[in-house]
């Protein structure tokens, strides 16, 4: 998981509009933090008690109009039985990838892989998260749209440098989804 130090960056949407946002990735990439990064400190206790980021569970989180998950991406069968009909529904898809973990690279690529012949974000924007871009020994961004063939997606993505622990890229990231990203608008 990861270290807490939220701030709240997600803005309040429009009264009666919606973003569903799904967070993925490998085990200890940073979903978790990012989640608290987005989410301000008076909400999370809420949360804690229904984040269950390891595992088959997941509970959708609705804050400030955003209706979030997230997940761990690690075995085929989350993908294919549970993480599929979450999927298929979000606007935006955020693939969380440490890029300082050069052993698991091979295995994002794999996810990736699995998710597009699920056809799990074909309705979605994805937006991979470089995540411990202020460590030495990192991948830049570039080399990981690269890997993982970003280039294929038939839908609109980006690979942002990022580094939760500094906060740098979380304000970019919200951009970008928030310019990519049509909201939904709700039926009251």
């Amino acid at each position: 998981m990861g270290v807490i130090f939220s701030k709240g960056y997600l803005p309040e949407l429009p009264v009666g509009s919606l973003i569903k946002l799904g967070i993925i990735g490998l085990e200890n990439a940073g979903k978790t933090t990012l989640l608290h990064k987005f989410i301000d400190s008076s909400y999370r206790k809420s949360i804690d008690s229904v984040l269950i980021s390891m595992g088959v569970s997941i509970e959708s989180i609705v804050y400030k109009g955003w209706d979030m998950f997230i997940g761990d991406l690690l075995y085929p069968e989350y993908i294919r039985k549970t993480y599929k009909p979450y999927l298929m529904g979000c606007d935006v898809v955020i693939f969380v990838v440490d890029s300082t973990d050069y052993a698991n690279i091979t295995a994002a690529k794999e996810q990736l892989d699995l998710l597009l012949v699920e056809d799990c974000i074909s309705s979605s924007v994805f937006l991979v998260l470089a995540n411990k871009q202020d460590q030495k020994k990192k991948m830049e961004p570039i080399q990981i749209e690269n890997y993982l063939e970003l280039y294929r997606l038939n839908i609109p993505w980006k690979c942002i440098a990022t580094s939760f622990d500094t906060d740098f890229g979380i304000d970019e990231s919200i951009k970008w989804i928030l310019e990519n990203t049509t909201k939904r608008t709700l039926y009251q």
